[in-house]
C-alpha cells in the first residue's frame, strides 16, 4: 500500500495554493510560492509563466478543473507530498529535527520499504531533505531543508509563508545599521521558533558565514546577522521578487 491514504491528496492542497495565487495575481517566479512553483512539471521559468498562468486562468470558471490541472503539473507523487507534509507537521523547530529510518518506517506501517525509499528519494531530488547514509539500513536519518518548509508550511499552518517571512526579515536587515538578532525578530513579530527558523535559513543563504552567527545552544538556526554592500543589493532584489515589485 502507498504512504498516502486513499482519501487524502496533499498535492491538491498544494495545487489550491497555486490556484489562489494565480487568481490573486501573486507572482510565482521568485514570489511567495516560488519553491512550490519550482516543482511543477515541466520546470517553469519566467518565459513560461505567462502561458502557464493563461492556461490556469482559462480553467478558473471551474476551480476544481484548475486545481486538477495544477495537481497534474506537480512532479511530486502523492506519497512524497504526504511525507513532506508529515515532516512539516512533525517538525518542532523548523531546522534541526532528525527523522530516523525506523521512525519513518513505523509511521507508515502499510507502506513497503521501497515505497518509503522512493518518497524520500523524491524529496531529496527536489532538495527538500538531506539524507544521512549508514551501513545496515537504507539510511540513518533525514533532515528537512528550508525548501520543504517553503513548500508545505503554507498548507500546514494558516497564514504562514516562510518566503514572505524571509522578505520581512530581509527588510529589517536593509533598514538596520547594526544587523538583526533572531530573538528580537521573533519577539517583535510574535513568531515562534518553528515559524522563524525556515525564514532565517532562506535569508542566511544570501549572507556569508562570517556575517551570520551559529546557534551556539540557542534554538535559532542563525542567532544574528549583518550584511555587506553586495548582500544588501541581493536582499533588495529578493524582497522585490517576493513582493512582485
Amino acid at each position: 500500500m502507498p504512504i498516502a491514504p486513499p482519501d487524502t491528496s496533499p498535492k491538491r492542497e498544494l495545487a489550491r495554493k497555486l490556484s489562489d495565487a494565480v487568481l490573486s495575481g501573486i507572482p510565482l517566479v521568485g514570489g511567495p510560492l516560488a519553491a512550490l512553483y519550482s516543482v511543477t512539471h515541466p520546470a517553469k521559468g519566467e518565459i513560461d509563466e505567462a502561458q502557464w498562468r493563461s492556461d490556469v486562468s482559462d480553467l478558473l470558471n471551474s476551480i476544481e478543473q484548475a486545481v486538477s490541472y495544477i495537481t497534474d503539473s506537480i512532479q511530486l507523487s502523492e506519497d512524497a507530498a504526504f511525507l513532506g507534509k508529515w515532516i512539516s507537521e512533525k517538525s518542532n523547530d523548523g531546522w534541526s529535527d532528525i527523522f530516523g529510518y525506523e521512525e519513518v518506517v513505523a509511521e507508515f506501517p502499510d507502506a513497503s520499504k521501497n515505497e518509503i525509499l522512493e518518497a524520500v528519494g523524491e524529496l531529496e531530488l527536489e532538495d527538500m531533505v538531506s539524507i544521512s547514509k549508514c551501513l545496515g539500513k537504507p539510511f540513518s536519518h533525514i533532515r528537512a531543508t528550508h525548501k520543504l518548509f517553503e513548500v508545505f508550511d503554507p498548507i500546514v499552518f494558516p497564514n504562514v509563508n516562510p518566503r514572505e517571512d524571509a522578505a520581512t526579515i530581509a527588510n529589517e536587515l536593509l533598514t538596520s545599521e547594526s544587523g538583526v538578532s533572531a530573538s528580537d525578530l521573533s519577539e517583535q513579530h510574535g513568531w515562534s521558533v518553528r515559524r522563524i527558523n525556515p525564514a532565517l535559513a532562506i535569508v542566511g543563504e544570501f549572507i556569508a558565514d562570517g556575517r551570520k552567527s551559529r546557534p551556539m545552544g540557542q534554538p535559532y538556526v542563525i542567532r544574528s546577522m549583518f550584511v555587506d554592500a553586495q548582500e544588501r543589493a541581493r536582499l533588495r532584489r529578493f524582497v522585490n521578487q517576493v513582493s512582485g515589485s
